[in-house]
């Protein structure tokens, strides 16, 4: 028998009820083949039947009662035969043609497989220097760090921390319940924006999901025995931590490790010392604050007999119904509150006098 040239997978999106399957590839023993539902591995017999094994056109995958596809679900068929031999040829005895095509067929068939996995792995292109050196780093070298390229495009491992980006890299795990739309996740950044979700390997979109504060909750329900994997960049401004003392330099006086630190620019001096506060409640800001609202329904209230270069700056999440307070300060010359009414908005706050009270940056 010959062995045509052609791949030892196949994959199909499945139609509701959808319970027949092709494989267009040759295998000698139905245990030679894998049938994934999704991310999960089947039974041979217990949720589903294989024909055609033998045959160099390949046959047919057959689900069971019970574990038909859904609409949707991805089903992967591929050769997974042992590489090993299990024909001995002895000195004197028959020398059949069946049994020689079927060793040499083996043989054939294993470098296929190898092939079709070989084609799925990342590789270094034909046109790539020899000189480009593709090995992984030691697992000492490479421990807790990400995969990256150099200048020359040869693999190097880079650390999560960057000077001004990701501090730190977290992890939580759930499974789904087909219900459950809501998950408290153990940490979590400002913004949703700083998360990567997946749900069964396959990325979602930030416009399906929102956080509030340790809570991250889609818009529809993971599905049963889903796996999610919720992955969070922290930045450097986002660590909970004190300030334990501040070095003076150029434009810059007071510091220690207490009282207010001014910066001194060209133009009008701004008396800084700011300091961040995350809240999920309505409050009132004090000067010289930034004020990050991680849920929605809040009022942020201005501090109230303000002077002049006086400032607030407030951040809201995901969510467009924050109001701010003027506590009896005019916002912009106008006697009313105002509302911050567009997600992921940040205003700074500046007051000037009396008559145009808090201007907005």
């Amino acid at each position: 028998m010959t062995v045509t040239n052609t791949t030892a997978r196949n994959q199909y999106i499945a139609t509701a009820g959808q319970a027949e399957f092709a494989y267009t590839f040759e295998v000698y023993d139905k245990d030679d083949l894998v049938v994934l539902k999704n991310s999960t591995t089947l039974s041979e017999g217990t949720q589903y039947t294989v024909d055609g094994v033998g045959s160099d056109g390949g046959g047919d995958v057959t689900l069971k009662p019970g574990h038909v596809a859904a609409a949707g679900d991805v089903i992967t068929i591929y050769r997974d035969m042992a590489l090993n031999r299990t024909t001995d040829y002895q000195n004197s005895g028959d020398f059949l043609a069946a049994e020689v095509n079927e060793d040499f067929d083996r043989l054939w068939l294993a470098i296929q497989q190898n092939a079709t996995t070989d084609s799925r792995s990342v590789r270094k292109p034909v046109l790539d220097l020899d000189s480009i050196n593709m090995e992984l780093p030691v697992a000492s070298g490479r421990s807790h760090r990400l995969l990256g390229f150099d200048s020359t495009g040869a693999v190097e491992a880079v650390d999560y921390l960057k000077a001004q980006e990701v501090t730190i890299l977290t992890e939580d795990t759930f499974t789904g319940d087909g219900t459950t739309t809501a998950f408290t996740l153990s940490t979590a950044p400002v913004t949703g924006r700083l998360l990567q979700i997946t749900i069964d390997g396959i990325m979602q979109a930030i416009s399906s999901y929102t956080l509030s504060g340790l809570v991250v909750t889609f818009s529809e329900a993971p599905p049963f025995n889903a796996a999610i994997e919720v992955r969070k960049f922290i930045r450097n401004s986002d660590v909970v931590g004190d300030i334990t003392a501040v070095v003076a330099g150029t434009g810059l006086s007071g510091g220690g490790t207490e009282g207010d630190v001014t910066l001194n620019l060209a133009s009008v001096p701004v008396s800084v010392g700011i300091t961040t506060a995350v809240t999920a409640a309505s409050m009132t800001a004090t000067v010289n604050t930034h004020v990050y609202v991680s849920a929605a329904g809040r009022t942020i209230t201005l501090p109230a007999s303000p002077t002049i270069g006086q400032r607030v700056l407030i951040t809201v999440g995901n969510f467009t119904d924050t109001v701010v307070g003027r506590n009896g300060s005019k916002i912009m010359s106008s006697a009313s509150d105002f509302t911050m009414d567009a997600a992921y908005l940040s205003i700074q706050f500046i007051y000037t006098d009396a008559t145009q009270g808090w201007v907005m940056a």
